[in-house]
């Protein structure tokens, strides 16, 4: 077992990719991400071609992941996948290749598709198995749906990953048991569990305003049973049986580089952050002029840096690895104030109490980090 994310990770020179798909059959009621109902895909995924070729010089460092999220990748045509990966071919050299899939767009000849254009990660979006709460959440699937997915997926990918939320509307404790039961019946080899979050301007955040303890309740239990079944809470809301844990995502957690394609697609190379634009004609526009669509970027002071390399470090089991940040003066009395304030805290690393407590850790470590560094 790796003992920190560097020994994990291996190779640094090489670069992740996460490419964004914004279509959907129908939008979520909870869902603040960028996805449409409307457009047209041919001419996306033509305006997306022509995004690869303005990162081509980063991308002749060699594509080591590659993630297709949304929005619903499986709700557009695969062949559109397909021409991605075309494009892309000469820059790829994978060690883990995810696709997104809901389970009322997925079906055994997308499974086949996928996994000979070299897919061999599958993350389906099954949230609940209950009726009553994929209705008041605006899933498009059923139970049935998601299991059939479920099976047709792990008859063609050994590794796959599946998706619940907890706190959604109409959710009660036969919700959590039915999920309970699914873990223990099929256990799927990662799970990513989520508690709700509502965001302002979604369907959901004008009639549900904030999680019941309940709702804790509930997650806890589920917490609880993944333990007692083996899963190993490598990252706050990520659980993996047999070191299967997401390639790709370690990237992000590690802080390394990573392009974001696609309309308002993230990136981070070396110490420049930035996002794209979130609209159809900006994206094509700035496209049409050979302009990277960027609407946002930072470029980071060493300090900054450091910060959100922590940041994302501590979402881990594996904690700080002080081979994938800068040694700045001062650092190590940082860690010996938290590290005496948080019991849940080794001067390295969070436990499980700790990474449950993420938040106010997080807020206390920015407050001394801008005493020390910014002040």
């Amino acid at each position: 077992m790796a003992n920190s994310l560097s020994e994990l990770i291996g190779d640094f020179n090489k670069i992740s990719l996460y490419i964004h798909i914004p279509f959907c059959k129908k939008r979520c009621y909870y869902c603040d991400f960028v996805s449409f109902t409307e457009g047209s895909v041919e001419n996306y995924i033509n305006a997306l071609l022509s995004e690869i070729d303005l990162y081509k010089d980063q991308l002749k460092r060699g594509v080591r992941t590659l993630y297709i999220g949304g929005g619903t990748p499986s709700f557009i045509n695969e062949h559109y996948i397909k021409k991605i990966l075309e494009k892309l071919d000469k820059y790829l050299n994978l060690e883990e290749f995810t696709i997104e899939v809901n389970p009322d767009s997925f079906d055994e000849y997308k499974a086949k598709f996928y996994k000979n254009l070299g897919v061999n990660r599958l993350s389906i979006g099954i949230q609940s198995f209950d009726e009553v709460v994929l209705k008041k959440s605006g899933r498009t699937h059923n139970a049935k749906d998601a299991l059939r997915a479920y099976e047709i997926a792990s008859k063609y990918f050994e590794n796959v990953n599946v998706d619940f939320i907890i706190g959604l509307p109409g959710e009660t404790w036969r919700s959590i048991e039915s999920v309970v039961d699914f873990i223990r019946v099929y256990t799927p080899k990662h799970i990513s569990l989520y508690l709700l979050e509502i965001h302002e301007g979604t369907l959901i955040s004008q009639f549900y305003k904030k999680l019941s303890d309940d709702v804790y309740e509930r997650y806890d239990a589920v917490l609880k049973f993944l333990k007692s079944h083996g899963y190993e809470r490598y990252e706050i809301s990520n659980f993996a049986l047999e070191g299967r844990y997401s390639k790709h995502n370690l990237i992000y957690w590690a802080n390394l580089d990573y392009i974001g394609l696609g309309i308002s697609a993230g990136g981070h190379i070396k110490n420049l952050r930035y996002n794209n634009v979130s609209t159809f004609e900006k994206y094509y526009t700035k496209l049409k002029n050979k302009e990277y669509p960027i609407e946002y970027k930072s470029i980071n002071k060493v300090e900054r840096e450091t910060l959100e390399s922590i940041f994302m470090m501590l979402r881990t089991r594996w904690g700080i690895d002080r081979k994938l940040i800068v040694d700045l003066p001062r650092f190590d009395t940082i860690l010996k104030i938290l590290s005496s304030k948080y019991s849940f805290f080794d001067g390295t690393k969070l436990n499980e109490k700790g990474m449950d407590f993420s938040n106010l850790f997080l807020g206390e470590l920015l407050k001394l980090w801008e005493d020390f560094y910014e002040n």
